[in-house]
C-alpha cells in the first residue's frame, strides 16, 4: 500500500514538471508572440487610424504575458507632410492632430487573450511620466461636410475595438496651436497633468456625444502657461489651468497678459498713439462649457464665464501722432458678430474688478488718470449664433463701480445684436464728484482747474449707432468755478489765463444748477457726430460731455 502512494507521488510530481515545464514553454512562446503582435497593432492604430496621415519610430517594446504589464520606450510620432497637404488641401484634416516625443511609457492590464483570439485591445491602465505632446487644432470650414470614415471603422479588421479604463499622464510638456490662422495662437504648457477615464473606440462610443475623442471623461491640469502675441508685444501667463469634461468646467489661475517692452520703448517702438494694456486676474471660469464643441465645431459654448478680481491698466500717449484708422464695425457687439469663432454664452460676470486709464496729455505733457474700482459687470446673451440672436437679439449689461476712487457709477448697456449699423444703447447715474477728484484728469489733460464745485448727481440715457450718438443728460451740481490755465512756450511753466478765466465764471458758465432762480436745466435732445477713428466708450463720454456743457454753459438748453 505504502508503495502504492509513494508510486502515485512520483506519478503527480512528475505531472507537475512537465505541465509547469509546458506552461514555462507556453509562457516563452507567448511572450515572443505578444511583442510582434503588439508592434503589429500599434502600426495598424497609428497608420490604418490616421489614414497614412502619421508615421512614427519605435525604440523598444518589452511585453510580459504574465500580468499583461508592456513597456514602451522612445515612441516618435509625426505627421508626414506630403498625407498633409493633401487632407488639408481637401479640407480633410482631422479637428486635432498630433505630434508626440515618448520616453518611457508602460501598459498594465493588457487582456493578451482578446488581442491573440478575439483581436480586442482590452488595457486597465496606461501611463507615461516622459513625453513631450504638440497639438494643432483644424476648424473645418461650414460648408464642407466631412467624408472621412471613422476610427472604429478604419482599424477594422486587424482591431475590431479598443478599451481602456484609464490613461495617466503626468509631467507633461504640451504645446498647443491653432494651425488655421494666419497669426496662430501657441499655448505652451511646461508640465500637463492628464487623466483619462473609459476610452472605448468602437461604433457605440462613436455614437455617444457625452464623450469627447472616444473618452467618457477627460482631467486636465496644466500648470505654466505661457504664450506671446504673433507681434510679440505681449506675453501671456497662467499659474495653472483646469478643465474636467465630467463637471464641464475650466478655470484659470492667476492669467497675466504684460508687455513684453518698458513703457518708453513701447511708444518709441510703435510711433504713434496705441493703448498699452496690462491686466492680471485671480480666476476666471467657464461653467457648462462645451469643450467637444470648440474642438470639433469651433464654437464656444456655456452656459457662464466669471472673471474674478481682474485689473486692467490701460495707457495711452496722447504726444504721438494719432493712428488713423477707422474703428468703424468695432463696437463691442460688433467685433462679437464677425468674431472668428462661433459663441453662445448665457452670462458673462466680472466680480469686484479694477480698472484704470491713464492719458498723457497733448497739450499738457502731463498724465492724467481716471480710475474704476470696485466694479462688478454682469452680460446676458453673448452670442453670434444667429438662430440664438433670432430669439433673443439683445445683449445687455449692467454695470455697478466706483469711479474716480469712490464716487458711484451705475449704468445699464442695451447691444442690439440684430442691428446693421450697431444700434446701442447706455442709460445711467453718477453720484458725489468733488473737484478735486475731477482735478486729478481736468488739470493734466486739460489744463484746467476746477477751484471748487461739487456734482451731486449726474443722469444720462443716451443711443446710438456706428455713426452718431444722442440722448439726454440730466446734472446737478453746486459752487462750480475753474482757473484756465496755459504752458509758456518760453520756460514751460504753468500759467493763468486771468482773462479768460474771469470771463468764463463771470458770462459763460452757471456755477449751479438749479440756479437761485430754481430752475433745472437739462441737456435735452444732444447729438453728437462720432468720427470714423473713435473708440465705442469714446463716442459715448463726448456725446455725454456735450448734454454737460449744454447744462452748464449760458448757451444751453433751458427747461
Amino acid at each position: 500500500m505504502a508503495w502504492r502512494n509513494r508510486r502515485w507521488k512520483t506519478i503527480i510530481g512528475i505531472a507537475a514538471i512537465f505541465l509547469g515545464l509546458v506552461f514555462a514553454i507556453l509562457l516563452l512562446m507567448a511572450n515572443r508572440l505578444v511583442t510582434p503582435m503588439l508592434r503589429e497593432r500599434l502600426h495598424t492604430l497609428i497608420i490604418q487610424g490616421s489614414d497614412s496621415l502619421y508615421r512614427y519610430e519605435l525604440g523598444n517594446l518589452k511585453a510580459n504575458f504574465f500580468g499583461g504589464n508592456v513597456t514602451v520606450e522612445n515612441l516618435r510620432i509625426d505627421i508626414d507632410s506630403s498625407h498633409y497637404r493633401r487632407l488639408d488641401a481637401a479640407h480633410a484634416l482631422p479637428s486635432l492632430t498630433m505630434e508626440l516625443q515618448l520616453q518611457r511609457g508602460y501598459i498594465s492590464g493588457l487582456s493578451v487573450f482578446r488581442l491573440l483570439f478575439s483581436k480586442r485591445i482590452e488595457i486597465t491602465e496606461i501611463g507615461s511620466k516622459e513625453a513631450n505632446v504638440r497639438l494643432s487644432r483644424h476648424v473645418r470650414p461650414n460648408n464642407i461636410a466631412s467624408n472621412a470614415q471613422p476610427l472604429w471603422k478604419m482599424l477594422q479588421p486587424a482591431i475590431r475595438s479598443i478599451q481602456v479604463d484609464r490613461i495617466n499622464l503626468d509631467g507633461i510638456k504640451l504645446l498647443y496651436a491653432n494651425a488655421d490662422t494666419s497669426e496662430s495662437v501657441q499655448l505652451q504648457f511646461d508640465r500637463c497633468v492628464a487623466q483619462f477615464n473609459n476610452v472605448r473606440v468602437d461604433s457605440a462610443a462613436a455614437a455617444d456625444t457625452s464623450r469627447i475623442v472616444f473618452t467618457k471623461n477627460i482631467t486636465l491640469r496644466f500648470a505654466d502657461l505661457s504664450y506671446r502675441t504673433p507681434d510679440s508685444l505681449y506675453n501671456m501667463a497662467a499659474e495653472q489651468l483646469y478643465y474636467s469634461s465630467g463637471d464641464r468646467y475650466l478655470e484659470l489661475a492667476n492669467f497675466t497678459l504684460q508687455p513684453t517692452l518698458d513703457l518708453a520703448t513701447f511708444y518709441k517702438t510703435m510711433g504713434r498713439r496705441m493703448s498699452r494694456y496690462e491686466v492680471t486676474t485671480n480666476k476666471a471660469y467657464f461653467t457648462n462649457l462645451r469643450l467637444d464643441r470648440f474642438i470639433h465645431d469651433n464654437i464656444i459654448v456655456a452656459d457662464s464665464a466669471v472673471v474674478v478680481q481682474p485689473d486692467l491698466e490701460i495707457y495711452l500717449d496722447k504726444t504721438l501722432p494719432p493712428e488713423y484708422v477707422s474703428k468703424l464695425g468695432t463696437y463691442p457687439h460688433q467685433r462679437l458678430l464677425h468674431a472668428p469663432m462661433a459663441i453662445d454664452v448665457r452670462t458673462l460676470h466680472v466680480k469686484n474688478g479694477d480698472l484704470s486709464y491713464t492719458e498723457r496729455g497733448e497739450k499738457t505733457d502731463k498724465e492724467g488718470t481716471l480710475t474704476f474700482r470696485g466694479t462688478n459687470l454682469l452680460v446676458n446673451n453673448v452670442t453670434n449664433l444667429p438662430a440664438r440672436i433670432q430669439k433673443d437679439p439683445l445683449c445687455v449689461a449692467q454695470m455697478n463701480t466706483n469711479i474716480l476712487e469712490n464716487s458711484p457709477l451705475e449704468a445699464h448697456f442695451t447691444f442690439y445684436l440684430d442691428s446693421a449699423d450697431g444700434e446701442w444703447a447706455v442709460s445711467g447715474r453718477a453720484r458725489n464728484v468733488t473737484a478735486a477728484q475731477l482735478n486729478t484728469v481736468a488739470m493734466p489733460l486739460g489744463n484746467t482747474e476746477l477751484t471748487s464745485g461739487k456734482i451731486d448727481d449726474i443722469k444720462f440715457a443716451l443711443r446710438g449707432d456706428s455713426y452718431r450718438g444722442y440722448g439726454r443728460v440730466e446734472m446737478r451740481y453746486s459752487n462750480m468755478a475753474v482757473i484756465l490755465r496755459t504752458i509758456d512756450d518760453e520756460t514751460g511753466a504753468l500759467k493763468t489765463k486771468k482773462l479768460l478765466t474771469k470771463l468764463l465764471n463771470k458770462f459763460t458758465l452757471y456755477p449751479s444748477n438749479p440756479g437761485p432762480d430754481g430752475v433745472v436745466r437739462h441737456g435735452n435732445e444732444v447729438v453728437y457726430a462720432r468720427p470714423s477713428n473713435q473708440s465705442f466708450f469714446a463716442t459715448i463720454w463726448k456725446t455725454m460731455l456735450k448734454g454737460m456743457q449744454e447744462v452748464m454753459l449760458k448757451s444751453g438748453v433751458y427747461e
